[in-house]
């Protein structure tokens, strides 16, 4: 027959043991475990180092990337380049593949060891950077390179009359054109 409180006895023995051991649990908020070499936090980006090539907003498979751009002549050169107004990086999309980091070709977009994400509204997840705020709510498409259509009647006929007009265009430039000069 069970004696009435052996079962108490023996949890508070549990606990008194445990009372005095080294504790094991740790409180988040205080105590942040070492993350892995190879973990991925958030994505940031060096504004500074952006060279406004649409990479990564390219190859990201969620489109999380959004980046706005215009041409300017920052380094005064008088060939105006692409410049990242506006880069956008929604969180709420991220998935974290790290394929925009692989592509860019100046490593200024990067994960950071931050991981703790959190809003009450999913449009506060999409973290702005540059000078000039992008709407997040639209679904960015990088602008494609238009391939010339190739067929076989453009193919025999095109070529000759661009051919032709290439060489007008070469003897009506030429005469205006002297050597060493360019054309801006």
């Amino acid at each position: 027959m069970p004696q009435l409180g052996q079962g108490t006895l023996k949890g508070m023995g549990i606990t008194i043991k445990h009372l005095f051991s080294k504790k094991i649990t740790r409180q988040y908020p205080e105590y942040k475990r070492d993350l892995p070499e190879r973990a991925r936090g958030m994505l940031t980006v060096d504004m500074d180092r952006c060279i406004a090539c649409l990479q990564c907003m390219r190859v990201c498979p969620d489109h999380c990337i959004s980046i706005e751009q215009e041409k300017r002549d920052f380094d005064g050169s008088g060939k105006p380049k692409p410049y990242a107004i506006g880069f956008v990086i929604d969180d709420s999309r991220c998935m974290y593949c790290s394929l925009c980091v692989e592509v860019c070709p100046v490593n200024c977009i990067y994960h950071t060891e931050e991981f703790e994400v959190q809003a009450y509204n999913r449009l506060e997840l999409a973290r702005q950077f540059g000078e000039r705020p992008v709407d997040p709510t639209i679904d960015p498409q990088p602008p494609t390179k238009k391939k010339p259509k190739k067929s076989a009647k453009d193919g025999a006929k095109g070529e000759k009359p661009k051919g032709k007009k290439a060489a007008e265009g070469d003897t009506e430039k030429s005469p205006e054109e002297k050597p060493g000069e360019d054309a801006a």
